[in-house]
């Protein structure tokens, strides 16, 4: 080989190294970049918070205070504040898949449905809304799932621990505050400047000038909305520190003797309890007395897909059934044979009466277009296919039901908000968290 054709390799080989250590710098960047991107800002035992999540949530909260024309808190307060909802959310999360809690799709698109039924809207139409508005529909429903498994930890960790007995009912209903409880209910906003245990009296003091700092601030205009996304430590505080519609009856004693003396857009002086100072305004007040109710007698049979059965056969299953009873056969013997309700199969298909929202809203839907004594077509919903036949209509006085079911979730959310509040404060401290620094 001669010298030109030596020299010439060389080069070669030296510019492939070279190549070689571009690309290796280059991808070294880019990766470096990549990294950038995100980063976590929590750990929250087994799991991490991301600077993605933190601000995804913040810009959610921004946009929505920004649509309802409130004002906008400081960002470091707010993100403090969806930094620990976050925390909360992850530790609850982490005990459901510990738990193996699931939310199955029917379940999820029961939920969907009443939410899209709520804004007068069917599913289809709710999720084109949502899509115009600029949110994701599958957004939308990861939310709304993740929401239904933070639920169902909240209700198996603080429900267990609730007990309610019949004479407690009782008691409720007799009592002067039961008579009254339909007569009016408050919406009420919220802010707690929390007092923790073994603090001096200094610096209690100093909580308490704070919280009077807030009240002159709220006498000068300025947005509750605002003050209570940046300092409440209340549970509703991201929601502008609305507790939601509720009876005197459903407030902590404390609040309701201050709200039910307050004029609607009134806030009350500073209220001190065992947890700190607290910061009310009433609101909005209405009343709620609901006594007859129209009923639905009924009885279906219910054709599921699954494993084994696939969504045609399901289909050719329910109009082989329902061609069976309109030439006379039994409706009950059909059900025992063929329905996969566990709950009415045994009884021929009977549901008993039924409440207005009670049921699906494809299978009430064509209840409600159903006359008595009459067969539907088969008819689709998120459990599989159904015949319904109606067998009677009333409208019933369900005044002493409603009454003794009003006095337990009166009863039963008092406790439960209790039970929370104190739930949540020991799943913190046993979680192991450590917060990055953010900025």
């Amino acid at each position: 080989m001669d010298l030109t054709k030596k020299l010439l390799i060389k080069i070669s080989i030296k510019k492939r190294i070279v190549f070689i250590l571009l690309g290796f710098l280059i991808s070294t960047n880019t990766y470096t970049k990549i990294e950038l991107i995100d980063r976590v800002v929590a750990v929250v035992d087994s799991g991490v918070i991301m600077e993605s999540q933190l601000n995804s949530r913040v810009e959610e909260i921004l946009i929505r205070l920004k649509n309802d024309k409130a004002e906008l808190p400081p960002l470091n307060l707010l993100e403090e504040q969806v930094l620990d909802r976050l925390i909360i959310e992850e530790i609850q999360l982490q005990l459901a898949d510990r738990a193996g809690i699931k939310i199955s799709d029917s379940e999820l698109n029961q939920t969907l449905s009443r939410v899209s039924s709520q804004n007068n809207l069917s599913l289809e139409e709710f999720r084109l809304k949502l899509e115009a508005e600029g949110t994701s529909y599958k957004s939308f429903r990861d939310t709304i799932k993740k929401e239904l498994i933070i639920q169902r930890v909240q209700r198996g960790k603080v429900g267990a621990k609730i007990d309610i007995s019949e004479q407690e009912l009782e008691n409720f209903i007799n009592s002067e505050e039961g008579r009254t409880q339909l007569a009016e209910q408050y919406n009420v906003q919220h802010i707690l400047l929390s007092v923790k245990s073994g603090l001096s009296e200094i610096e209690i003091e100093a909580i308490e000038n704070e919280a009077v700092s807030l009240l002159e601030r709220l006498e000068n205009g300025e947005s509750f909305e605002k003050l209570a996304a940046s300092y409440s430590a209340g549970q509703k505080a991201l929601e502008g520190g609305f507790l939601g519609w509720r009876t005197s009856a459903e407030l902590p004693s404390l609040f309701a003797e201050v709200v039910s003396g307050l004029t609607v857009g009134e806030v009350a002086q500073l209220v001190r309890s065992g947890a700190g100072f607290h910061i009310l305004k009433l609101t909005d007040k209405r009343g709620n007395t609901v006594k007859f109710l129209d009923q639905t007698l009924a009885r279906h049979i219910l054709v599921q897909p699954s494993e084994i059965r696939t969504e045609n056969q399901a289909e050719v299953l329910i109009n082989d059934i329902y061609k069976r009873l309109k030439e006379g056969e039994d409706f009950k013997q059909l059900a025992r044979q063929f329905s996969e309700d566990p709950g009415s199969k045994m009884d021929g298909g009977e549901l008993g009466w039924s409440n207005p929202g009670d049921y699906d809203p494809a299978f009430e839907m064509t209840l409600n277009a159903t006359e008595i004594g009459q067969l539907s077509e088969p008819v689709k919903s998120s459990f599989g296919w159904h015949i319904i036949e109606v067998m009677d209509r009333r409208n019933e006085d369900v005044s002493q039901e409603e009454q003794k079911n009003r006095a337990y979730q009166i009863i039963f959310k008092r406790k439960f908000d209790q039970e929370l509040q104190s739930t949540l404060i020991e799943l913190r401290a046993e979680a192991y968290v450590d917060i990055k620094l953010t900025s």
